[in-house]
């Protein structure tokens, strides 16, 4: 199964929190979401409130995978 997609594209940083929070809390753990950015400040919030939720990032230049941890 492909993992969903979300684009926060042209959103600021609280709103794509908003975005991927919701499209990771159905998902059980393991499951990832890519998510689509355009901003170099909301990849960063992204990539710490990955981190301080304890879930897993990866960035390859064009969109993040987060996944799941718990």
């Amino acid at each position: 199964m492909a993992s969903p997609r979300v684009d926060v594209r042209d959103m600021l940083c609280a709103q794509a929190l908003a975005v991927v929070a919701g499209a990771l809390k159905p998902l059980t753990a393991g499951a990832s979401v890519e998510v689509e950015y355009n901003a170099a400040d909301v990849r960063e919030d992204l990539l710490h409130w990955a981190a301080d939720q304890g879930h897993a990032a990866v960035d390859d230049g064009r969109r993040l995978k987060i996944t799941r941890t718990r």
